[in-house]
């Protein structure tokens, strides 16, 4: 589970500095606002959080239907957080809650993602 969160705290990490980066590049200079940058500190710690909520629930839970409704929690969640912040500054916070919302959804993805793959792996289900 520890790998799990990890790999999702990391990779949001990177995607979120390369877009933004990217977009640095592309457009120029970004507005620096204190208010934006004390939330997306606080946020990683939050991001941490859910992400070791979502592994837990992902590797602990069996059925299809409790996997997609804790990804989902998570997800709103993280949104919520950001919900403030989409009045100010609409593309940096729909950056950072479209990387937080792909990450979080994709061990889920790569879980249910392969075809003939049984949602529920105990001994002696047929399903």
């Amino acid at each position: 589970m520890a790998a799990l969160a990890a790999a999702q705290m990391l990779l949001a990490w990177v995607l979120y500095r390369s877009a933004f980066e990217a977009y640095r590049l592309m457009v120029g200079g970004v507005r620096r606002d204190i208010a934006y940058g004390l939330q997306l500190q606080h946020a990683f710690y939050l991001f941490g959080a859910l992400a070791v909520g979502n592994a837990i629930w992902l590797l602990s839970c069996r059925s299809r239907r409790s996997v997609l409704f804790g990804c989902g929690l998570c997800v709103l969640l993280w949104a919520a957080f950001w919900a403030n912040a989409f009045a100010s500054m609409p593309y940096r916070s729909l950056l950072v809650v479209g990387v937080g919302t792909l990450v979080l959804a994709m061990p889920l993805l790569l879980r249910f993602g392969r075809p003939g793959q049984v949602a529920d792996a105990r001994p002696g289900s047929t399903t």
